[in-house]
């Protein structure tokens, strides 16, 4: 799936399509922008915390572990020379210390927190 933004709705803020859907993204009134839909930051912060929900919750009820849901808070605490994403997880539901221990684990393995750990390269074409 490939995200493209296509329309300059005002300012700094921009419809983008993705896949069947259409999102806003926008910056902060500070920067310049009317603070109109989450910033790019937002959703980098989101899909880690996506990923890592969803994740968490098709490993427990594949291996049949209590789990209810997970309560996962992601922000970005550093940015610049070091960067580091801060991941809190609360899980909801009756769980062994074991049990939890392990659901840590699976969240360290869901693709998006793979991704990121891994780093990457950006490839720029202009089109």
């Amino acid at each position: 799936m490939s995200i493209e933004s296509t329309t300059l709705k005002e300012g700094y803020a921009f419809e983008m399509k993705v896949g069947k859907f259409k999102i806003l993204v926008d910056v902060e009134e500070e920067k310049g922008g009317k603070n109109s839909a989450p910033n790019p930051h937002d959703y980098l912060e989101a899909a880690l915390a996506g990923c890592t929900t969803i994740t968490l919750q098709m490993y427990a009820k594949r291996k049949n572990i209590p789990l209810e849901y997970a309560d996962v808070r992601v922000r970005i605490t550093s940015e610049g020379n070091s960067n580091e994403i801060t991941r809190e997880i609360r899980f909801i539901g009756e769980l062994e210390d074991a049990q939890k221990k392990r659901l840590v684990d699976i969240a360290e393995k869901c693709p998006v927190h793979k991704f990121l750990a891994a780093g990457s390269k950006i490839v720029t074409r202009v089109i």
